[in-house]
């Protein structure tokens, strides 16, 4: 199957980029790790739906993932688990897909 949907692609962007930077995480903390994981491929997920059914909850349901993605990545920051710049990278990351989402919302309503 062949993606030209923008926020797919950088969801999948994302993802392998998160994929590399979870790597690194200590065995201590394995429920934070797989949240994370676990929660970026939910977004996916809901991008999908929402992109078949066109449903306006979905995509509100994404944006709430994408902000506790952003909580999580704070608080492996703040425990050095993973470094500022790091975090930074990966923030701009969610940030381009929640301008591609809000617009896409945006676009739905004219």
């Amino acid at each position: 199957m062949k993606d030209n949907f923008k926020i797919i692609i950088n969801i999948k962007k994302t993802i392998l980029y998160l994929d590399k930077v979870l790597i690194n995480f200590p065995n201590n903390e394995k429920v934070l790790k797989d949240k994370i994981g676990s929660t970026m491929y939910d977004i996916l997920e809901l991008t999908y739906l929402a992109n078949e059914l066109n449903d306006k909850i979905y995509k509100k349901k994404i944006i709430v993932k994408i902000k506790m993605i952003d909580f999580y990545l704070k608080i492996s920051c703040d425990k050095k688990y993973i470094s500022y710049k790091k975090y930074i990278k990966i923030s701009n990351y969610l940030l381009n897909i929640l301008k591609s989402l809000y617009a896409w919302v945006k676009y739905e309503k004219v």
